[in-house]
């Protein structure tokens, strides 16, 4: 038996109809196209979702996106009544599950859960096959975190101040290690570097934990790393803690100053966590994960112990504008950085 949506797009095709054949015109030709384009979207919106909803995470299974996917999904899923499918595809700097999200149908049934790497990949890579910036559509985000600089405790400095004067004594001397060439680990030792006019000596790995390993191992001598990654190295004082990326003194770690306390002007960074769908899916589903996404985000007792538990701070987008417009303003920040450092990938 017809929905009552069903019955008014099928009326409204009727109302259309009726149109063409009275004025006869090109204009009323495309004024129907655009009506009925529009009442097609509106009751696909209004029968969304009656299948279970793929999330791609383009990482592997366990990492610290995939968590973040996970708490976030699973409360929405419980929310919502409806079915989240997770699908890690990993590789290529996550370009390969953004890339298979940008392509798919845009009908609400393929999501992405991403991070600012995105942006990383709009401004390195220069043969991607897809648009980060236009074939996505931010919806809304989900957590941030910041980056901790930190070196290895036979580093003979105990400040930010001290490893400035330490580095530019020896230019290009001093290893720092990354997850990778572009990634955002790499980015914010670049803007720290360039604003505090220190030239250092970058050692990209596979992956964060490689770069750990490689600091507690002594192979390298700093690194900006995340909470999620660095607090039980902090903790146990097998990492020496300099200085945080944001713009104020952390919860979790009240005793290591921001770098901005030291001195350092302009090197306020921070990494963030959203939920994409394909550019030009309809409206009213992206305004119904946004409503539904911030919901989670308010439930303060479930977010506490679930990211906060990860070294993550809730992150809630007022509106869908504002979640897509943060995408742009990070692109303009951090293109002169990724110009004057050279960074390039094909």
């Amino acid at each position: 038996m017809p929905t009552r949506s069903h019955t008014e797009f099928i009326r409204g095709l009727f109302a259309i109809g009726r149109r063409v054949v009275a004025h006869g015109t090109r204009r009323a030709l495309v004024g129907a196209l655009l009506g009925f384009a529009c009442l097609q979207g509106d009751a696909l919106a209004q029968a969304w979702p009656v299948k279970p909803i793929r999330v791609i995470v383009p990482v592997p299974a366990g990492s610290g996106m995939d968590n973040v996917a996970r708490i976030a999904l699973e409360r929405m899923g419980q929310n919502m009544s409806q079915v989240f499918v997770i699908d890690n595809i990993a590789g290529a700097n996550t370009n390969i599950g953004a890339a298979t999200a940008a392509r798919a149908a845009p009908d609400g049934y393929t999501l992405l859960v991403s991070t600012d790497a995105l942006v990383m990949n709009a401004l390195v890579y220069h043969n991607l096959s897809y648009d980060p910036l236009r074939d996505l559509q931010m919806l809304g985000t989900i957590a941030r975190t910041v980056f901790i600089l930190s070196v290895s405790p036979s580093l003979p400095v105990q400040t930010t101040e001290e490893f400035i004067r330490y580095a530019r004594a020896r230019p290009g001397a001093i290893p720092y290690g990354t997850s990778g060439i572009g990634s955002p680990h790499h980015i914010a030792m670049e803007v720290f570097s360039q604003a505090t006019g220190i030239e250092l000596l970058h050692v990209p790995f596979k992956g964060s934990g490689d770069s750990v390993t490689a600091l507690l191992g002594g192979t390298i001598q700093a690194a900006m790393g995340l909470p999620s990654s660095f607090a039980p190295h902090v903790k146990s004082g097998r990492f020496r803690a300099l200085g945080v990326t944001a713009p104020r003194r952390m919860a979790a770690f009240p005793n290591i100053p921001t770098l901005a306390e030291a001195g350092v002007v302009g090197a306020e960074d921070e990494s963030w966590y959203g939920l994409f769908a394909p550019t030009g899916t309809p409206r009213p589903i992206l305004e119904r994960l946004h409503t539904e996404l911030n919901r989670v985000l308010r439930d303060k007792a479930y977010t506490d112990e679930k990211l906060g538990k990860i070294g993550l701070e809730p992150y809630e987008s007022a509106t869908i504008d504002i979640a897509a417009g943060l995408m742009k303003s990070d692109y303009d920040k951090l293109a002169p950085v990724v110009k004057k450092a050279g960074i390039k990938l094909d």
